[in-house]
């Protein structure tokens, strides 16, 4: 690979993975790459971009590179991810200990699925307040010094971001989503991961669509086929009985939460067992990726 300086580098001696994290740091970095990330994120009825951008109208913005390296989306904590995840995946005999408790293990699967499911605001309005603050302190300034801004949003969107929200008045604190997230501890934690993973799953999921649609292929019909052959073969449906829409997947997970905030969480053999078909159903997270993509 050429440089800007023209000096030749060699791209054999770094793996697949890191050449995938610094190419994404980098390109978070951009000021165009805001566009590109939030965009595609459906908010209120529009996208997430909308009322970005009635607060700052400008367009190329490094809000969405800052926090992604915030967030732990950087080559260190990639590589450090990635190894946890090959401990776990690929030395079963090393009987390693589990770290959560089956209590904890309960909560984390309702915020995280609430946080992913279909047509939702609650990690959305998040993002936007966080990705509004860190553009306002590019400019030395706060999000409540833009009230005057704030009032030209559509009627849709106030009603689910007061400008008190905003300003962090009520509900001061980040989605849980977004802590994990950024927690940067070593060893990386299940739920940090897991998180982080699910973030970028959004954002890809939301990107790909943005590029077929822009290509004229439109994934409902073109894939029509594909995602319902994919789908009975994960086991997300009985072959030949697709829903009629991915949204309703959004269903089995919806009945498997409630079964899962009503199991016994004592210890773990107790609360899987309570669970019987729905610990594998909460794991199912291809289903996000399917309601996000053919939508």
């Amino acid at each position: 690979m050429l440089d800007a300086n023209g000096d030749v580098h060699i791209m054999s001696r770094r793996g697949t993975h890191e050449m995938a994290w610094l190419a994404l740091s980098e390109w978070a970095a951009r000021a165009s790459s805001i566009e590109h990330l939030i965009s595609p994120i459906r908010f209120a009825g529009g996208s997430l971009l909308d009322p970005f951008q009635e607060f700052f109208p400008g367009g190329a913005s490094t809000a969405i590179g800052e926090l992604m390296i915030e967030w732990g989306f950087d080559l260190q904590q990639g590589l450090v991810d990635r190894n946890q995840r090959n401990w776990s995946s690929y030395q079963p005999t090393a009987l390693g200990p589990i770290l959560t408790r089956p209590v904890d293990d309960a909560a984390f699967f309702q915020m995280f699925w609430q946080a992913v499911r279909p047509n939702g605001v609650e990690l959305e309005r998040h993002l936007l307040r966080i990705l509004l603050e860190t553009e306002a302190r590019s400019l030395n300034a706060g999000v409540a010094d833009y009230e005057h801004r704030y009032e030209r949003l559509q009627a849709g969107t106030k009603n689910v971001v007061s400008f008190g929200f905003l300003t962090r008045v009520v509900d001061a604190y980040d989605h849980q989503f977004l802590t994990y997230l950024a927690d940067r501890a070593a060893p990386a934690h299940p739920y940090a991961m897991l998180c982080r993973a699910g973030l970028l799953l959004k954002l890809a999921i939301g990107m790909a669509e943005e590029n077929l649609r822009a290509a004229g292929v439109q994934p409902t019909q073109h894939f029509n086929d594909w995602w319902q052959d994919f789908g009975a073969q994960q086991g997300l449906w009985p072959p030949g009985n697709p829903p009629e829409a991915t949204v309703d997947l959004w269903s089995d997970i919806e009945l498997a939460l409630e079964d899962c905030a009503a199991a016994p969480t004592g210890h773990r053999h107790e609360w899987i067992t309570a669970l019987a078909g729905n610990a594998i159903r909460m794991c199912e997270t291809e289903r996000a990726a399917l309601w996000g993509l053919f939508q």
